[in-house]
Order: structure tokens, then C-alpha cells, then sequence
């Protein structure tokens, strides 16, 4: 079973004049209905397993966005279905033989509503789930996991694309909890589109918690050759020493080493201090350190390849519930390196 990360540019433009911690969560999920840009990646990507011949369902979680992505996939999958609450017995009665009688010859493309597929919902040709609007609860993300885990005669392996909205906050804060929901039920990543799996565990990119992820991002240090960047919101004394010492055989190999953390502006008077001690020891290596005000997201690009994304402080330390997904993709570390640059 494997995750797609799908890494997007969405955006909030019309709250703009608000507060970030003043935006609801209704407000928030307005925005991802009527976004063009988000929706085209999502319907492209189900265009491309159909033609892969996968049989996918586009889960989200209001009826209007159905309505949106069922017309825009029809234009490339005319037969695709779309059920909803509210459809009343009968065409729900219809529709579900509609989807039991559809060929087994064929790909199947459902979208969906969340609440729709709940219990008593099974259609085992199911294999590819893409989750159109961010979810933040386990219970929810298994239950939805649960409808690719059917067997059936050809089903290989079970997809589930989730498209990870890096931008805002409360997002990438549900991300990171359906992050630690995946490794709770056995997922694994896959950074590339349809790429084959390797078969040498070394090299399958799996999600950590913070009990395990250190000793293999070490690894991924030391065999830097050309650059390595770290994004901390937040950086301590301690975690900095530990990490400046697995930073040393780099920059003594002139591996371009940066870190991009908060700056003062960002903390509290109590905080100043450790904050202070911790990028001044940054500093004194010959690391190149740069600020950016307000940044959440947690990350480190090795080469502009290998990603570690994720909710684990990189150069400070937080909660046992904390994941670190590892990907080995320069399309993702580009897009990563890119949201940086725009803030």
C-alpha cells in the first residue's frame, strides 16, 4: 500500500485581508472547492491512472465540489459516476446498480462524497483513492483506506494520492496527522508517479516518527555531496549540537550546508535566549543561515533530491505523535524549495 504526495500551490487570496488564525475551516474548504489550478491537478492525475487502468475514487468532502470535478473529469472519462448524499433512495438504489453493473472490462472512476462511502459501501475493484479535500482524523483516513483493501482477482497494490496543501497551515497541520494515520496502517511513499516499486527495502521510502527517523536522515548527511538544506521554524541548543555534528564530514567535503529557521521578530522575550544560542552555534560553523518570518513547514532537501517532510522540528524537538515521511523525488524537492522562494 503507497501514498502519492501530491504537493500543491493553493493559496488564500480572498481572505488575504484576514488573519490566518482568523480563517475557518468552512472558509478554508470554499477556497479548495473553487480552485481551478488544485482541481486540474487532481482531475489530471485521475485521467492518467485511468488510462493506467486503475479503477479510482475521488473522495471530498462537500457535494458542490462532486459536482466540479465529476464535470470537469467527464470532458476525459465520460462514464464516470458521481454519488452523493442527498440523492434520495432511489437514485442512490440507481446509481449503486449503475456501479455494479459497469464493466468489469473497463476502469471504473466513482467521485464521491466522504460520507457517502461510509459503512455498508463495497466495491472491491477499487484501488486508487485520491483525497480531494485534507481530512485530519485516523478514524475517518481508515475508513477510507479500508474501501481499497477488497480483494479482487488483478488488484496489486492500493494507491491513495493526497494532495498536500503546504501554503496554509491548518492544512499542512492535517497533513501531518493523516502523515502519522498512513504509517498507523502499514502505508509507505511512493514520490514519483507510477513508478515502479523497488524491491531493495534499503531504498522504499517509508514514514518515521521521531523514535526512528535520526539514524537513517544521519545517513542521508553523510553521503551528501553537493548541498543540504534544513527548515526549522523552531531551533534549540541541544538539537542544533547534535545536528551540527552529523554536519561536520559535510562541510568539511564543501557541501553547501543552509538552514532556514525564524527570526527573532517571531519569539517571545522568554525564548530569545535559547533562540540566540542556537543560531549564533549555527553561524560559527560556516553554515549559511537564513530568516524567514512565519514559516511552518518542516523540512530538509539533500542534493535536491532526497525530501524528509514532515512535523518533526528538524533542529529542535517536539512530541512524541510526530512523523517525517523520506522521498527520493526532484520533482517534490523542487516544489519544496520553490514554496520558500514565494513566501
Amino acid at each position: 500500500h503507497y501514498i502519492v504526495p501530491r504537493f500543491t500551490s493553493f493559496r488564500i487570496h480572498s481572505l488575504a485581508e484576514k488573519e490566518e488564525k482568523d480563517w475557518t475551516i468552512q472558509e478554508l474548504y470554499a477556497e479548495i472547492v473553487n480552485n481551478e489550478i488544485r482541481n486540474q491537478m487532481i482531475t489530471d492525475d485521475v485521467a492518467e491512472c485511468h488510462q493506467k487502468g486503475k479503477n479510482c475514487i475521488v473522495l471530498t468532502e462537500r457535494v458542490e465540489h462532486v459536482k466540479i470535478l465529476a464535470e470537469m473529469l467527464r470532458q476525459k472519462i465520460p462514464d464516470a459516476i458521481s454519488v452523493t448524499g442527498g440523492m434520495g433512495n432511489k437514485g442512490t438504489r440507481e446509481t449503486m446498480q449503475k456501479i455494479t453493473a459497469s464493466s468489469k472490462d473497463k476502469p471504473l472512476t466513482l467521485i464521491a462524497t466522504g460520507r457517502f462511502i461510509g459503512e455498508g459501501f463495497d466495491e472491491p475493484r477499487l484501488d486508487t483513492l485520491f483525497l480531494a479535500m485534507p481530512i485530519s482524523w485516523k478514524g475517518t483516513l481508515q475508513q477510507y483506506a479500508g474501501r481499497l483493501h477488497r480483494l479482487f482477482a488483478g488488484k496489486k497494490e492500493a494507491l491513495i494520492f493526497d494532495y498536500i496543501d503546504i501554503h496554509v497551515r491548518m492544512f499542512e497541520r492535517m497533513y501531518n496527522r493523516r502523515l502519522s494515520g498512513y504509517a498507523a496502517i502499514g502505508y509507505k511513499m511512493k514520490g514519483e508517479l507510477f513508478s515502479k516499486c523497488d524491491q531493495n527495502e534499503k531504498n522504499v521510502d517509508i514514514i518515521f516518527d521521531k523514535t526512528n527517523f535520526y539514524p537513517v536522515f544521519s545517513n542521508d548527511i553523510n553521503r551528501a555531496k553537493r548541498e543540504i538544506l534544513i527548515v526549522s521554524p523552531f531551533v534549540t541548543k541541544r538539537r542544533t549540537q547534535q545536528i551540527i555534528r552529523n554536519l561536520e564530514p559535510a562541510l568539511a567535503k564543501k557541501v553547501k550546508v543552509s538552514v532556514v529557521t525564524r527570526p527573532s521578530e517571531d519569539f517571545q522575550n522568554k525564548d530569545l535566549t535559547a533562540w540566540a544560542e542556537a543560531t549564533k552555534q549555527i553561524e560559527t560553523t560556516g553554515i549559511h543561515l537564513v530568516f524567514k518570518p512565519n514559516i511552518h513547514q518542516k523540512f530538509a532537501i539533500i542534493d535536491q533530491k532526497i525530501v524528509w517532510y514532515g512535523s518533526i522540528n528538524l533542529l529542535s524537538f517536539g512530541s512524541a505523535e510526530e512523523s517525517m515521511m523520506r522521498i527520493e523525488s526532484n520533482k517534490i524537492a523542487y516544489e519544496l524549495m520553490g514554496s520558500l522562494e514565494k513566501k
